[in-house]
């Protein structure tokens, strides 16, 4: 019965002591910085895309036992493909244990997949549905344009935010990386 006591007594110890290994900026860096790599430069070009698809029939999904592929509806391929894009990113980075001068770079990262998940979750859904019903060429691209020059601007602006902070803290901290 000690045994297990002493046993059970180092793992609360390993998993405590766990919470205060901080990450390492090369973590840090890959789990913030390598996400925003998913993220939408043009919402109008995107909605394009989606609406080639749809014309050339292709848009499709793969079948529930992922063997073959099925036509899909816009709404279906914005549910499948971007509703939990960001969800995982966002898990990683609140997982973080990052130093104090981390932090601005994760508060900055998890405001910025938020927004963009919030982004893909309801407005993509919206022009989605506007394919669907046929809208017109011109009223999905006025609605993406609008998504860009509003939503997308701010979305710019937190991505900005983010780089402004993470690449100086990877230079402060030797992380190597290239920017294209």
């Amino acid at each position: 019965m000690k045994i297990r006591g002493f046993a059970f007594l180092m793992l609360m110890m390993v998993i405590v002591s766990c919470k205060f290994v901080k990450d390492t900026p090369d973590r840090i860096f890959n789990t913030v910085g390598l996400s925003t790599n998913k993220i939408p430069s043009s919402f109008e070009r995107v909605f394009k895309e989606f609406r080639q698809h749809k014309a050339n029939g292709t848009l499709q999904l793969p079948t529930e036992d992922g063997k073959n592929m099925q036509k899909a509806t816009c709404v279906e391929v914005v549910k499948f493909a971007y509703a939990n894009t960001f969800k995982e990113d966002i898990r990683r980075i609140k997982n973080l244990n990052p130093t104090e001068e981390a932090e601005p770079v994760i508060n900055a990262g998890i405001e910025l997949f938020e927004y963009a998940d919030e982004i893909q979750n309801k407005d993509f859904m919206i022009i989605a549905r506007m394919i669907d019903e046929g809208k017109s060429d011109d009223e999905i691209d006025a609605a993406a344009k609008q998504l860009d020059d509003t939503k997308g601007i701010l979305l710019d602006e937190k991505q900005s935010k983010m780089m402004d902070l993470l690449l100086p803290y990877a230079d402060a901290n030797g992380v190597e990386y290239r920017k294209f």
